[in-house]
């Protein structure tokens, strides 16, 4: 693959990651307040008990690991898109020396 198409499936990872991220914080948000397991307060300055339904909470959990794994990988094809475009760079820098 070129450095090109290693930025493109960058940018691909990286609205990937973004839409992931946006879905999990939509599930997570959305299992707080579902009524199957009840969590007690942490603190005494608040009394209010919340409840989280554990399956949406779970997938949402699951899917911010997606979300990472994306974003990282996104990461990881920008920095091999660089490291193609320098080792190509260097082998036209060598080509052109005198011998």
């Amino acid at each position: 693959m070129t450095s090109d198409s290693w930025i493109s499936v960058g940018r691909f990872l990286m609205v990937t990651a973004a839409m992931l991220a946006i879905v999990s914080a939509g599930l997570l948000f959305t299992a707080i307040d579902n009524d199957p397991v009840v969590v007690l307060p942490m603190s005494r300055d608040d009394p209010r008990t919340q409840a989280v339904h554990i399956t949406g909470f779970m997938v949402g959990i699951m899917v911010a690991v997606l979300a990472g794994v994306a974003f990282f990988s996104g990461l990881a094809s920008f920095f091999w898109s660089a490291t193609l475009r320098r080792h190509e760079l260097l082998e036209e820098i060598l080509r052109k020396l005198p011998d």
